[in-house]
């Protein structure tokens, strides 16, 4: 879910980006990582479980994912989401976790 909204084109696109993560069937949501180093830090507040610097430059995402689904390929979707929303950009995606819960409706 988008936290702010204004002008900042970084933090624009690590909202669009998270947006797009956390609509994933398979993501349960975003993580800072184990040495809680993945955000988009900038004025107002962090976007977590995001790192971007701008347009056209790599993007780093965490997440944590529902059992039962393989890792391999939910690591492979999520790198579309944010192609789709960040552009054709190097995506490095990390599973922090792994929850035994069933998949949200819908």
């Amino acid at each position: 879910m988008t936290l702010h909204t204004g002008t900042d084109p970084v933090r624009e696109l690590a909202e669009r980006i998270a947006d797009a993560v956390d609509s994933h069937p398979a993501v349960a949501g975003l993580h800072r990582g184990p040495d809680r180093r993945v955000a988009t830090h900038l004025p107002g507040g962090p976007v977590e479980g995001v790192r971007c610097t701008g347009a056209g430059d790599p993007v780093e995402v965490c997440l944590v994912a529902y059992l039962g689904d393989s890792l391999v390929e939910v690591s492979e979707q999520v790198r579309q989401y944010v192609r789709e929303a960040a552009g054709d950009v190097a995506v490095h995606v990390t599973v922090a976790d792994v929850i035994a819960a069933e998949h949200p409706p819908g």
